[in-house]
């Protein structure tokens, strides 16, 4: 399903600057955390980025309502992006932990 990068999200700086400074842990395939608020769905998606495609993301799920897909995860999906961290990540967020994984 192509799920389109938000516009504007409160999550960006937080999970932006984890990304930077745990990038040598996400590239060696090892998980990274980010702790946010404990608020809303919880899931675990896989995610396809790529620099071709500015404007969204592949998420390997199905909604009927796309806009009911996690908020924190577009947002990690785009922080992502704006790292240069292109590929396929797994994102799982519970209870306010945001988890993010690369897939080899």
């Amino acid at each position: 399903m192509l799920i389109s990068y938000p516009t504007r999200s409160v999550f960006l700086v937080p999970l932006e600057s984890a990304i930077e400074t745990q990038r040598a842990a996400l590239v060696s395939g090892a998980p990274i955390t980010v702790r946010l608020s404990p608020q809303g769905y919880e899931a675990s998606v896989k995610v396809l980025t790529a620099l071709s495609n500015t404007d969204a993301f592949w998420a390997d799920c199905e909604y009927s309502d796309p806009t009911r897909f996690p908020a924190r995860i577009r947002a990690a999906t785009l922080a992502l992006y704006r790292q240069g961290c292109f590929g396929s990540y797994l994102i799982t967020h519970k209870m306010g932990l945001l988890t993010i994984r690369e897939l080899f």
